[in-house]
C-alpha cells in the first residue's frame, strides 16, 4: 500500500448504515466510496497530488497510481530476483559494517559482480565464440579450504568462526549484529582473486548434457540479474537498522537458516573483509573497554556454537550419505528388474504381434477367395437374368409391374434460379470425386443437404470450408504431376504458333498473374501451394489462386498444353473468366471471408474451381479413357448382340 507522507494509508471503510439504494460518490483510483461530493473531490485531488511513496523503494514525489504502479514493479522484480543468489548475498549482507545501506550495496556488488555461485544462470562463452545458457553446478578453488581440507564440488568444509549464528536472545543477537563482531575472520587470509576460480557448469537447454569446466573469464552474469538498484531493493526487504549499522533482520535470517550454513558453502574462498563504516556520535553507549569484552565473549560464545553445529551436521552427513547410498543400490535393483521385465514384455507383444500378423493374412487370403467366388456366382446369375430379361416380350406380361410412384416435390434453401448449377457441382463430385480422394475430406460423400448448407451457411468450419480445402487441394497436387511432366525444351515453332503474349490483354492478364503468383514467394518465403491451408487462411489462398491462374501459361510448356490440354491458352482458364467478369467479387474478398458471401458468389467460386480442374491434363485423361472404355464396351455389345442374333438365326434355320 503506498505511503502518504511518509505513513501508512488506511482506505476509508464504507459507512455502517449504507442503504443499498443510496446514491453515493465512487473514487476509482482507491476503490473508497463518499456521501459528500466534497470529500470525493479533496481524495481525489489528494490521489493526484505528489504527496505520496512507494512502501518497497522509498521513491517520494508520486502520485497514487504511480506509488500503486512503483510497488508493482518492486515486488515483480523481488519475485523474478534468482533464488540461487539470495541467500549468498544476505551472507554477504551479514559480513558487512556499513552504516548506510548505498555503501552496503557497494560492497556486497564489488563483491559479486565477478564472483559466480552454485545453481546460477549464467553466459559462457565457448572457443568459437559463441555464447551457451548454463547452469553452474560447482565452484573451484585453486588450492585447499582454509581449514587444509581440499575443495569438493565447489564446497570446503566450514573452517571455525566463519559460521553466522542468529540466536533469540539479545546478547548473541548483538554479537553477530555488531561491526566487530567478526574478530575472528580477520586472521583469515586475504580472498583470491575472483579470475583464479574454475566453474563446472551444464547447459540449460540439454538436461542430460555433459558437464565441463570453464574459467571465470569465460563467464558472464546478465546486467538485469544482479544490481545495485535491485541488490538496494533486496536488502530493503530484509535488513535494518540497527545502533547505527546495517544489519540483517532476525526473521530474515531464520527463514533462510543462516545460522546453519556457512559462506564456503556456496563459494569455495575466505569470507571478505568489507570496510567498518563508524556510525553516528551517540548511536552507542559504554566504554569501549566493555564493548571490546563482551565482544570477545560473544565471540567464543559463536566459535562454541559453530563447533556443535558442525559435529551435528558431519553426523546429519555421515548419516545421509548412508543411506542415499542403500537407495542407489535399491534403485539400480528395482532399475534392473525393470528392464528385465520390460525385455520380457516387448519380446511376447513381438510374438503376439506376429502370430496375430499371421493369422490376419491367412483371414485375409480366405475372405479374398470367398469374394471370387461369390463374384463369380454373381456374374453368372446376372448373366442368366440378362440373357432372360432380354428376351422380347409385352409390357403388360412382365409380373414386376408397379404403380408410378407421385412426384415429390423437391425442397431447398437454394433459390431456384441457382438448383441447376447446385446439381451440376454435385454431379462433378460424384463422378471425379473418387479420382481426386473426396473421401479424405467427406468420408460419407457429398449430398445436397451437405452443398446446401455449404452455400447457405457462413461456418467457417462448415462443409464450405472443407469443399474448397478439396478443390484447391487437388488443383495444387495435379499442377505439381503437370509441371513434372513438362519437357525442358519446346519447339519453337509451337511457342510461336501459340503465342499468348501477342495479345495485349493476355499479356496484360499474364503479368498480373504472374505477379500474383510471386507475391506468396516475395512476402511469405515459400509458393502459394506450400502456405498452411487452414479455416483462417483459405479467403486469402483462395484469392492469391484466382489471381495467379494463368500464370502458368508460358512458352516454356507450349508443347504440353498444345499435346495434353488441347490447345489450352490464357483465355481458356475458368478462374481467368471469374477474374474478368467478376472482378468485385475479388475485391470483395480482400476484406471479406469467403463464407460471409452470398450463395451465388460461393457457387460460381465453386464453379471456376471445378472448371479449372477439367482442363487439367489428368481430368482430360480421365475422361478420354471413359469415353474409350465406353466406345470399347459398346463395340464388345453390338458384337455380342449380333452373334446371339446369328445363333438365334441358326437355331430357327435348324428347326
Amino acid at each position: 500500500m503506498p505511503l502518504l507522507h511518509r505513513k501508512a494509508f488506511i482506505r476509508q471503510k464504507p459507512p455502517a448504515d449504507l442503504r443499498p439504494d443510496e446514491e453515493v460518490f465512487l473514487c476509482k483510483i482507491t476503490h473508497e466510496i463518499f456521501r459528500s461530493y466534497d470529500e470525493f473531490f479533496e481524495r481525489t485531488i489528494l490521489c493526484n497530488s505528489l504527496v505520496w511513496s512507494c512502501a518497497l523503494t522509498g521513491r517520494a514525489g508520486l502520485t497514487y497510481l504511480e506509488a500503486v504502479e512503483s510497488e508493482r514493479r518492486a515486488k515483480q522484480s523481488l519475485q523474478s530476483f534468482p533464488p540461487s543468489l539470495v541467500v549468498p548475498l544476505l551472507h554477504l549482507a551479514a559480513l558487512s559494517r556499513r552504516c548506510r545501506l548505498t555503501e552496503l550495496c557497494e560492497d556486497v556488488y564489488a563483491f559479486v559482480k565477478d564472483r559466480f555461485f552454485p545453481g546460477e544462470t549464467v553466459d559462457v562463452t565457448g572457443r568459437n565464440g559463441a555464447r551457451h545458457v548454463c547452469e553452474i553446478l560447482q565452484v573451484h578453488s585453486p588450492h585447499s579450504s582454509a581449514n587444509g581440507a581440499p575443495t569438493a564440488n565447489g564446497h570446503a568444509k566450514p573452517a571455525d568462526g566463519d559460521a553466522i549464528v542468529i540466536s533469540d536472545s539479545d546478547d548473541e543477537s548483538k554479537a553477530f549484529q555488531s561491526p566487530t563482531a567478526q574478530i575472528s575472520s580477520r586472521k583469515k587470509k586475504k580472498p583470491l582473486s575472483p579470475s583464479v576460480f574454475k566453474y563446472t557448469v551444464r547447459m540449460m537447454k540439454d538436461e542430460h548434457s555433459e558437464t565441463f569446466t570453464v574459467k571465470a573469464n569465460q563467464i558472464s552474469r546478465r546486467k538485469t540479474s544482479v544490481s545495485r538498484e535491485r541488490l538496494k531493493l533486496l536488502f530493503k526487504q530484509h535488513c535494518e537498522p540497527q545502533n547505527g549499522t546495517i544489519v540483517l533482520k532476525p526473521s530474515s535470517a531464520m527463514k533462510y537458516r543462516l545460522s546453519e550454513q556457512t559462506f564456503s558453502q556456496f563459494f569455495p574462498d575466505e569470507p571478505p573483509l568489507f570496510p567498518f563504516s563508524p556510525p553516528s556520535k551517540g548511536g552507542g553507549r559504554g566504554s569501549p573497554g566493555q564493548a571490546g569484552s563482551s565482544l570477545l565473549k560473544a565471540a567464543e560464545k559463536l566459535k562454541l556454537l559453530q563447533q556443535r553445529e558442525e559435529m551435528a551436521a558431519a553426523a546429519q552427513d555421515r548419516a545421509r550419505l548412508k543411506k542415499e547410498k542403500e537407495e542407489a543400490q535399491e534403485a539400480k535393483r528395482r532399475e534392473r528388474e525393470d528392464r528385465e521385465r520390460l525385455k520380457e514384455e516387448q519380446r511376447r507383444r513381438f510374438e503376439e504381434e506376429k502370430q496375430r500378423r499371421r493369422e490376419e493374412k491367412e483371414r485375409r487370403k480366405l475372405e479374398k477367395e470367398r469374394e471370387r467366388e461369390k463374384l463369380k456366382e454373381e456374374k453368372k446369375k446376372y448373366a442368366e437374368r440378362l440373357k432372360l430379361w432380354n428376351k422380347p416380350r409385352e409390357d403388360m406380361e412382365c409380373e414386376d409391374l408397379k404403380d408410378l410412384p407421385s412426384p415429390v416435390p423437391v425442397r431447398t434453401r437454394l433459390p431456384a434460379e441457382l438448383f441447376g448449377e447446385a446439381l451440376m457441382v454435385l454431379e462433378f463430385l460424384r463422378a471425379f470425386g473418387e479420382v481426386f480422394d473426396l473421401k479424405d475430406e467427406f468420408p460419407d460423400g457429398v449430398s445436397l443437404e451437405v452443398l446446401e448448407e455449404a452455400l447457405v451457411g457462413s461456418d467457417p468450419e462448415g462443409p464450405l470450408c472443407e469443399l474448397l480445402f478439396f478443390f484447391l487441394s487437388a488443383i495444387f497436387q495435379a499442377l505439381d504431376e503437370e509441371q513434372e511432366d513438362v519437357a525442358k525444351d519446346q519447339a519453337e515453332d509451337l511457342s510461336e504458333a501459340l503465342d499468348d503474349d501477342s495479345d495485349a490483354t493476355q499479356s496484360a492478364l499474364s503479368a498480373v498473374a504472374s505477379l500474383a503468383a510471386a507475391w506468396p514467394q516475395l512476402h511469405q518465403g515459400c509458393s502459394l501451394k506450400q502456405l498452411d491451408l487452414d479455416s483462417c487462411t483459405l479467403s486469402e489462398i483462395l484469392r492469391l489462386h484466382i489471381l495467379a491462374s494463368g500464370a502458368d501459361c508460358y512458352h516454356g510448356n507450349a508443347k504440353f498444353r498444345y499435346q495434353k490440354q488441347g490447345g489450352f491458352t490464357l483465355m481458356d482458364d475458368p478462374c481467368v473468366e471469374l477474374r474478368l467478369a467478376e472482378p468485385a467479387l475479388l475485391k470483395r474478398l480482400t476484406s471479406t471471408a469467403v463464407y460471409d458471401l452470398t450463395p451465388g458468389e460461393k457457387l460460381r467460386i465453386l464453379q471456376a474451381l471445378l472448371g479449372k480442374l477439367l482442363t487439367l491434363a489428368s481430368s482430360r485423361d480421365l475422361i478420354e479413357d471413359c469415353v474409350e472404355e465406353q466406345r470399347a464396351a459398346r463395340q464388345e455389345l453390338r458384337e455380342i448382340r449380333a452373334e446371339q442374333h446369328r445363333r438365334e438365326r441358326e437355331e430357327a434355320a435348324h428347326r
